[in-house]
């Protein structure tokens, strides 16, 4: 029952969100954009953020070495796989599915991996709140800047998008900073911790409090990399990495549209467009993304088929190659599709 709310929720979410990004918009105008990209500076942005990945990949080998070694190599294409459910499945299904592949195939932990995968959120999204405060400097440096007229009401006031923004990163900064800080406790204060969550936990049903019982110890067991600092750096350094890789791919998508934009701008829509895709919605963020990127470029005198295609095109680059590439390791990996997912099914169920 809950998951059939939560999959109409996002629905309508994506559904909305959608609406007001092509209300009024001129399709004729958008498809001429979006027809004029330049091929070869396409094809570069998503080789390049395809090599974002691989950054990735080689983080999640730092977060993995306490349980066991691998190689970034070897990490690669499971990385890519549940990015790709993550893009088709929702409620980021791909995070459970890619622990699941690599405790099966690699012989290890399937919630000790799945801990560390929770860390990489963490970083990112630490990550992001720097790049959402590097990006707000826009407001202040840009100085081609319209008024908003997009709105939308929230507890009886009437926000602008610069609001929406505003209330969005602030609330994303917030979730990731409490998990990190949880997270620390957990590895140096675990006693009292464990103790406090269990309090927490006694109110949900006895299932779910048993299931935690059963896998706190191997879920912080993932935690292990926070105990050494010099590994903790290198997780920072690749996360930061990683994500610059990206914006500097969202810079070379306006490039090939032949968008003029302020780098700050660029990494305001990507920190504000990630934050959105927490928000329910259908698989891979469809609908918050837009919306949000839609409106951030709104505010910075973009024509709004400029903004919805230049977004529309920032999403596909980073749905459709990963999905393409994960189907390709499926076959490879002899993987199927509809096991996976009954897999992750019986062990939420389990």
């Amino acid at each position: 029952m809950i998951r059939k709310k939560r999959f109409w929720l996002g629905i309508a979410v994506t559904l909305v969100c959608l609406y007001f990004v092509f209300r009024g918009i001129d399709f004729g105008e958008l498809a001429a954009i979006l027809t004029n990209i330049n091929p070869g500076l396409l094809a570069l942005a998503v080789a390049v953020y395809i090599g974002g990945y691989y950054i990735r990949a080689a983080r999640w080998r730092v977060l993995l070495k306490h349980i066991k070694p691998f190689k970034a190599r070897e990490l690669f294409p499971y990385l890519v796989m549940g990015f790709m459910f993550n893009n088709i499945l929702p409620a980021r299904a791909g995070e459970f599915i890619r622990a699941y592949i690599t405790g099966a195939k690699k012989g290890i932990s399937k919630s000790s991996t799945f801990a560390t995968i929770v860390i990489e959120r963490v970083f990112d999204g630490l990550i992001m709140i720097f790049y959402f405060i590097l990006g707000y400097l826009a407001f202040t440096f840009v100085a081609n800047q319209s008024q908003e007229f997009m709105s939308f009401e929230l507890f009886g006031r009437t926000l602008g998008i610069k609001d929406a923004v505003m209330v969005f990163a602030v609330g994303g900064s917030a979730v990731f900073a409490a998990v990190f800080i949880t997270i620390v406790f957990l590895v140096f204060k675990k006693e009292p911790t464990v103790n406090f969550l269990h309090r927490v936990v006694a109110f949900f049903p006895k299932k779910f409090g048993d299931l935690f019982s059963g896998l706190i110890d191997t879920f912080i067991e993932g935690f292990g990399v926070l105990r050494d600092k010099k590994d903790l750096i290198t997780v920072f350094l690749l996360s930061f990495t990683a994500w610059t890789v990206e914006a500097c791919t969202y810079y070379m998508m306006a490039m090939a549209m032949g968008i003029k934009i302020s780098f700050l701008v660029v990494v305001l829509i990507m920190a504000v467009s990630n934050f959105a895709i927490m928000a329910p919605s259908t698989s891979g963020g469809v609908g918050p993304f837009e919306f949000f990127g839609v409106g951030v470029m709104l505010l910075f005198a973009f024509t709004k088929e400029q903004a919805t295609a230049y977004v529309v095109a920032i999403h596909a680059m980073i749905l459709l190659p990963i999905i393409v590439l994960g189907l390709v390791f499926m076959v490879i990996e002899g993987l199927s599709f509809k096991k996976l997912i009954k897999a992750k099914e019986e062990e939420e169920n389990g």
